[in-house]
């Protein structure tokens, strides 16, 4: 990126800007407003905006990873690169949008939840609850919470927008009702079954299956010019410029080395942490009895048995200040003396708590060691900034005295990588993903918008900028008719045997339709009877049947056949739906209302979910594609921001 801005500098075009910006300045610092917060979201990282909504990178990628932790709770075994290729960060992404604008909406309505409501909900999580007591646990909140990565703030933010918007969305839907016709229709559909005898044949009943003449083959080759084409290949230089590249080439002098270590000394500092012990309790006259105890010297996890029911007690080890998740704890433990008279809190989550400090570990300086090598390679970073510029000051020079980009790049000191052939989804000629290009579309949208025999200009990917120069384009091409001359053939009788099954079925449903049963025309046409009036439902047949044959038989009439060929391709089966059973839903009262009640919940959860929408599309929510494809490369996407 920067040295896309360093090219940029030098064009009239930045002359001109640098105008118009200056002139923007006057406007807005003149009435009062910054130009700065007009320019906010263009230059922030979030990665869609709108009316109440803003989502940043590290919200997606949290709540990403919590729905992949479910999954896999699930048994499902998914990574979260696997979940980015199969577009599963952009559905989180429209859920996160969709409860942002929810809780957005319901704010500007003037609902909220108060503390006490928040607290309550936060203490009945299981995972901040003690496995032995199944009380409210402070630690194990606080590890709940950096299991989920949200700090106590953020989550208590959602915790009070998801009850905000329950309490909405409740009085939305409430008296919506399903009428006892729809309990009664779905009864009937899902209790429906139907008795049906099935036939099958395999293909040999057809006969040999005769090869494909000269003709045939050949109109069958021209018909299949889509499937057989080998798309566009490009072989291409990459021209890397990193600064990790010339780190290697910097001496830091000593006497620089010694002045940074000195300076940033301080800032590296451990910071002071204290162990102590808590003891939370439902009352103050609790609190105040293990107060005392304490002070007597009585063992913390003693006085909390003691005390009984809702008292827990626990020792925190080694924590700075920022670790205590409770900030008026956080100030008694950290003004305490150790081994100093316990102090009484009232705190913001247990309603009491008693904490006595035990140890102090005073704040440390830093590892000397550590700093000054921390320190070398922050400096020879920077020093290889200013190498990087002057290598690709060089390798510009040497591009424009007409050197290729492999030439100027080993001319300069940059890294240069061949790829030989890549399609334009980052496929080799062997079909395989192309390891230098995996995930990095932003270099495949330019190798295959540039001319052969030229080079893009420099392209943000990652830390690094790439140069992508294309040194030879292989075009789009169809496989010779020799080469596939064998495979068609194959494929040609494949198709052919299954349009011969097709019309052996049909001609058995017409014996059928003509007054045959189905085991005489069985009989007459070879077929086996596979299923003799076998009594199936809906799902039985979803599982035990080829799907197409299982639809076929539950639209019929009673009486009628079909017929479908499987899905091998290798046999057709012929069935006749003998009876059609159905429940009568004025016998089956209770179940009728069990089903209406199941359609009310689906109505309830669809009006809901059509209520998110409308309050989204109110909130003209932003995506910034382009950036959400820069941070979590997904396989394809257009790039394109969309309103």
């Amino acid at each position: 990126m920067l040295l896309q801005m360093r090219q940029f500098t030098r064009s009239w075009v930045a002359y001109l800007l640098i105008g118009i910006l200056a002139a923007l300045f006057v406007l807005f610092l003149g009435n009062g407003s910054s130009l700065l917060d007009t320019l906010n979201i263009a230059n922030s990282n979030v990665l869609a905006s709108g009316r109440g909504v803003s989502v940043q990178p590290q919200e997606l990628t949290r709540e990403l990873d919590l729905a992949l932790r479910q999954q896999r709770n699930n048994g499902e075994r998914v990574d979260r690169q696997q979940a980015i290729d199969n577009g599963q960060h952009l559905r989180v992404l429209d859920a996160l949008i969709g409860r942002r604008a929810v809780y957005a909406y319901v704010e500007r309505l003037g609902i909220g939840v108060s503390d006490a409501q928040i607290a309550e909900r936060i203490r009945e999580i299981p995972m901040a609850r003690n496995p032995v007591t199944d009380a409210f646990d402070a630690n194990a909140y606080a590890r709940f919470l950096s299991e989920a990565g949200y700090t106590q703030a953020a989550f208590e933010d959602e915790i009070r927008g998801e009850l905000s918007a329950n309490m909405a969305l409740e009085a939305f839907v409430a008296g919506a009702r399903a009428p006892s016709s729809f309990g009664a229709l779905a009864l009937i559909y899902n209790s429906e079954s139907r008795v049906v005898s099935i036939a099958e044949a395999e293909s040999g009943v057809l006969g040999a299956i005769p090869s494909p003449t000269e003709a045939q083959l050949q109109e069958f080759y021209q018909e299949s010019q889509a499937r057989l084409r080998i798309p566009e290949f490009r072989a291409l230089t990459l021209v890397f410029a990193r600064t990790s590249d010339f780190t290697a080439r910097v001496a830091v002098p000593e006497e620089r080395l010694n002045q940074e270590v000195e300076a940033r000394r301080a800032t590296a500092a451990r910071p002071e942490r204290r162990t102590y012990v808590r003891i939370a309790t439902q009352t103050e006259a609790q609190a105040r009895d293990a107060a005392a105890r304490l002070a007597r010297g009585e063992a913390f996890d003693a006085i909390a048995t003691a005390l009984g029911t809702g008292v827990q007690a626990s020792r925190s080890e080694d924590q700075a200040r920022v670790d205590v998740i409770d900030s008026r704890v956080a100030e008694a433990v950290f003004t305490s003396p150790a081994r100093g008279a316990p102090q009484i809190v009232r705190g913001q989550l247990s309603p009491w708590i008693v904490v006595r400090v035990e140890n102090i570990t005073p704040a440390s300086a830093p590892n000397m060691t550590e700093l000054r090598e921390a320190v070398r390679l922050a400096i020879a970073n920077d020093e290889a900034g200013e190498l990087l510029n002057n290598a690709v000051t060089a390798f510009e020079d040497a591009r424009s005295g007409g050197a290729s980009a492999a030439e100027a790049a080993r001319a300069s000191g940059l890294t240069a990588l061949a790829i030989p052939a890549v399609t334009a989804r980052g496929q080799g000629q062997d079909g395989r993903p192309v390891e230098a290009l995996a995930g990095k579309e932003d270099l495949l949208r330019a190798a295959f918008a540039t001319p052969e025999g030229e080079s893009s200009d420099f392209i943000p990917v990652e830390s690094d900028d790439v140069i992508v120069a294309v040194d030879r384009i292989i075009p789009e091409s169809v496989r010779p008719f020799a080469d596939v001359r064998e495979e068609l053939g194959e494929v040609w009788r494949a198709r052919e045997r299954a349009r011969r099954l097709r019309e052996f079925g049909e001609r058995v449903v017409a014996s059928v339709q003509g007054g045959q049963t189905l085991a005489q025309a069985a009989r007459t046409h070879r077929m086996r009877i596979a299923v003799s009036s076998a009594e199936l439902n809906r799902q039985q047949a979803q599982q035990n049947l080829p799907q197409g044959l299982g639809g076929l038989i539950f639209t019929a009439r009673e009486g009628a056949a079909v017929s479908e060929v499987s899905p091998n391709g290798q046999a057709v089966l012929v069935a006749v739906v003998e009876a059609i059973n159905r429940p009568n839903p004025a016998e089956s009262v209770q179940e009728v209302e069990a089903a209406r009640v199941s359609m009310q919940q689906s109505m309830v959860r669809s009006f809901s979910e059509a209520v998110q929408s409308q309050i989204v599309d109110e909130a003209k929510v932003r995506r910034f594609n382009s950036r959400i494809e820069q941070l979590y490369r997904p396989s394809s996407g257009d790039g394109e921001e969309q309103q």
